[in-house]
């Protein structure tokens, strides 16, 4: 019950993420990274290179997931085809196999920023629990494990700050929703998330 509670919290009421927090290591080992790289950011080199791990990682994650899938469809296509393995493709079926190539690689691109919204969901819960420690709120924090860094980043800042961070947050969800390039949206809530001063 305990760890259930912990993932729901964290999961900002998202079913399917409380899930994957209370029944997947890897999943809550992505999280802590993920908050740990936002505190660890002291100046604009490091908000750079976060942002590169954060889009490496997130890369990864989507073609963990879709790889063998579209490796599947692929082969059943063909199979579906007459294609045999290894065997010349006839002109007639090519325009087919790159429409399934041309459909996997938008939803290559659709699951990459799906992990990458997760992630930016992960950092808004995470400056709302500075928030709410730097305005005394007194509410339970959502990210509980991270108490100790919550307090660091509620000390060093102002609420101001951590309300500009939110915003940065929220834009940069708002962008990846547009044909822009995602590291470089990464890059720019990144640095929007220095310590100033």
């Amino acid at each position: 019950p305990e760890e259930a509670l912990r993932a729901a919290r964290a999961a900002q009421s998202h079913v399917g993420r409380a899930r994957a927090l209370a029944t997947d290591s890897a999943v809550r080992r992505e999280r802590d990274l993920l908050i740990g790289e936002a505190l660890a950011i002291r100046g604009t080199a490091d908000a750079v290179l976060a942002a590169h791990r954060v889009h490496a990682q997130a890369v990864a994650a989507a073609k963990k997931a879709t790889g063998d899938r579209f490796e599947r469809e692929e082969a059943e296509l063909k199979r579906t085809l007459g294609i045999g393995e290894g065997a010349r493709i006839p002109p007639a079926a090519r325009a087919q196999l790159r429409e399934l190539a041309e459909n996997q690689k938008r939803r290559t691109t659709r699951a990459q920023r799906d992990e990458l919204d997760r992630a930016m969901i992960d950092l808004l819960s995470f400056y709302r629990d500075v928030l709410t420690v730097q305005l005394g709120a007194g509410v339970d924090l959502v990210n509980q494990d991270f108490d100790e860094g919550i307090r660091a980043v509620a000390a060093e800042s102002d609420p101001g700050q951590s309300v500009r961070r939110m915003d940065a947050i929220a834009q940069a969800r708002t962008r990846l929703g547009g044909n822009v390039a995602p590291l470089l949206v990464l890059e720019a809530m990144m640095v929007a998330l220095r310590p100033q001063g």
